[in-house]
């Protein structure tokens, strides 16, 4: 079954967020996921939440982003489930969501979320250290947190990138493996 994975840059696109390109090849490469016109704009919203309710209802469903991208994350979840609550997402991932982007938590759509901040004022404090949170009553998501502090937008991190493989390998696999309903 094929996994289908949604990247999205933070402000500025690949002109800020040169990680995120070689992050979304190495998706693609390493774990054989569709990551169409990965990565997207942050503003792409839309176009990613469409583009996952045409998916067949039980194809593993990943998404990532950096920065504002980071942010859009669970915008994406939440707008799926607002219109599909039976709509999975497998995974969200981001690399040092900011303070100045979208605040919104992690819908109970999204089985496992796992989001790097950073503390770190290089460029400018803000940048980086927003932290996900879950949705009221969210009871579903298993939601981690940790702190490396690169300077934003820390997307290139190597052992980052690699932790995120490794997790959206296994979360894959578990979609893969989970009971379909008949």
């Amino acid at each position: 079954m094929t996994a289908y994975g949604f990247g999205m840059y933070g402000w500025l696109g690949q002109s800020a967020d040169r990680g995120e390109d070689q992050f979304s090849r190495r998706v693609a490469a390493e774990l054989g996921v569709n990551v169409g016109a990965s990565p997207y704009q942050e503003y792409d919203v839309n176009n990613i939440v469409t583009a996952i309710l045409a998916l067949p209802s039980d194809a593993p469903v990943i998404v990532w982003g950096t920065s504002l991208g980071a942010n859009n994350a669970p915008v994406v979840a939440a707008n799926v489930y607002g219109l599909n609550p039976n709509r999975i997402i497998h995974g969200i991932w981001g690399f040092q969501a900011s303070q100045f982007g979208a605040h919104l938590g992690i819908p109970p759509n999204v089985l496992f979320a796992h989001l790097t901040s950073s503390d770190n004022p290089i460029p400018l404090p803000g940048l980086g250290s927003y932290r996900w949170v879950k949705a009221e009553g969210n009871t579903v998501t298993n939601l981690y947190l940790d702190t490396v502090n690169d300077p934003h937008p820390g997307d290139g991190n190597a052992a980052v990138q690699n932790k995120y493989l490794d997790e959206m390998r296994r979360v894959i696999a578990a979609a893969e493996q989970a009971p379909k309903v008949a």
